[in-house]
């Protein structure tokens, strides 16, 4: 029997039954109550941002983005993701709003399944999906997430 190939992943708890994951490279810090601020005339589900390592980062807030509306949590963990555009640019950072710590756990082949139609993640924010704990866990792509191109289509 093969032993199936296990990677490191994090899952993600934003909050209100918002739950997906990413590469455990892909969730590069985490803070714990970071100093917010607030930028005006921005969209309700990215009107913050943090300053990090002489950076400022916008601050995106799921849970707002998927409800239509601004959704005031009370908990602060601020997840610092790292993505790339494209392979040939740079890497870039934003922040990601979530209700608790991230979970490290390992994913194998063996644990994909189809995309849940109760989770607001679909193609192309999740790139692929596994069962873990019998739920289905999208695995998010940062990329297209904080891309211009979805943000874009938000105001459509």
């Amino acid at each position: 029997m093969e032993e199936t190939k296990k990677n490191r992943a994090w899952i993600l708890d934003f909050g209100r039954n918002l739950r997906a994951a990413c590469g455990h490279h892909e969730m590069w810090q985490v803070l714990i109550l970071p100093k917010l601020f607030s930028v005006p005339y921005t969209s309700f589900y990215c009107d913050t941002v943090l300053v990090f390592q002489d950076n400022i980062l916008p601050v995106l807030d799921i849970v707002s983005l998927f409800a239509g509306q601004k959704i005031v949590q009370q908990n602060r963990v601020i997840g610092i993701a790292i993505y790339q555009e494209d392979p040939n640019e740079p890497i870039r950072y934003a922040g990601v709003q979530l209700a608790d710590m991230p979970r490290s756990i390992f994913v194998g082949d063996d644990q994909v399944c189809d995309l849940s139609t109760d989770q607001p993640f679909q193609e192309p924010l999740a790139v692929s999906c596994f069962s873990h704990e019998n739920q289905a866990i999208p695995i998010i792509d940062f990329a297209y997430l904080f891309s211009e191109e979805f943000n874009t289509l938000q105001y459509s």
